[in-house]
């Protein structure tokens, strides 16, 4: 595969990088953080899509292929050297994470292991190690999949994203974001800086990929739960979201809603896990059957819900020895 040929610009503060855009809009400019999805995006494909359905119509299946065909790039920004974008703080109860933070940033974090563990759980399945150490946290966020290993657990997370453009900076609740296979509502002139969360107390969470192997796959099924607890293991707030299984990171609320102001029981668990399955919307593909990937959203969603109570558990109990 070859890449097409392009300019690189590489600005050396957002200041620069947004008077860039807005300077050139419409004269095909991508901005360009690690690149391990924009760069493959760029690269002719080794099958076209008109084999690939040809293929799986052969095979059987009920495919449903829709082609985005982007738009064409003649310049990439880099962001590399911007100083400021990359880097995990906290304020009291929010967190806050640089766009250009890489997912090895988030799998080394004790503080993302232990405040936000859906994201940590999605940041350690994503990729081998070399596409972890470039790939970014705004980048696959941006990149907008609906299988996407951080973007689902961010959604679970209640991820709000800071836009700037050369006139200002706006904030956007992540379920907003994305409008469907590869397309959001950023505009041409802006860049998305900053992913920022509101981190409940006594919260925990869990983030589990079902992949037709076991590393280096996008997922077939993806589920994430971030759930808060009072001191007697009554659910005070609950989100669960879903992967590949809908256009876009699919939030399930009236799932989570089945768990606030009830103490978690393997029958909860079970109700709250199928009202889930009927409400996903998967498709068949070559990944994965519509009637498969249903099937699997209860099995996963029945896995986040347990394993985020025993990660309450367990730190309750680290609390009480400590």
């Amino acid at each position: 595969m070859v890449l097409p040929k392009f300019d690189y610009y590489s600005p050396t503060s957002l200041a620069d990088a947004l008077k860039y855009l807005a300077d050139n809009q419409g004269k095909g400019v991508k901005v360009l953080a690690g690149g391990t999805d924009l760069l493959v995006d760029l690269r002719a494909k080794v099958i076209p899509d008109h084999h690939r359905a040809r293929c799986q119509q052969h095979h059987g299946t009920n495919v449903r292929i829709e082609i985005n065909k982007p738009d064409p790039v003649h310049v990439l920004m880099g962001m590399s050297r911007i100083e400021g974008m990359r880097g995990i703080s906290q304020k009291g109860s929010k967190i806050r994470i640089g766009a250009m933070t890489t997912i090895t940033d988030l799998e080394r974090s004790e503080l993302i292991r232990d405040l936000l563990p859906s994201l940590w759980d999605g940041a350690c399945s994503l990729g081998s190690p070399l596409v972890r150490n470039r790939g970014t946290l705004g980048g696959n966020i941006c990149n907008a999949r609906p299988a996407a290993d951080t973007a689902i657990p961010a959604l679970a997370h209640s991820a709000k994203l800071v836009l700037a453009n050369s006139r200002g900076a706006r904030i956007v609740d992540h379920n907003d974001f994305v409008t469907g296979p590869g397309r959001t509502i950023i505009k041409p002139d802006e860049i998305l800086t900053a992913i920022v969360f509101e981190v409940p107390e006594n919260s925990s969470g869990a983030y589990y990929k079902l992949a037709n192997r076991k590393a280096l796959e996008i997922s077939v099924v993806g589920a994430a739960a971030s759930i808060a607890f009072n001191e007697d293991g009554i659910v005070t707030s609950a989100r669960i979201a879903l992967g590949a299984v809908a256009p876009k990171p699919l939030l399930v609320t009236d799932a989570a809603a089945e768990l606030v102001g009830k103490k978690l029981t393997s029958e909860l668990i079970a109700s709250a896990a199928h009202i889930a399955e009927e409400i996903a919307k998967p498709i068949t593909d070559h990944r994965g059957t519509k009637d498969y990937r249903s099937a699997m959203v209860e099995v996963l969603v029945r896995r986040v819900i347990v394993k985020s109570k025993e990660r309450f558990e367990a730190k309750a109990v680290q609390e009480v020895v400590a």
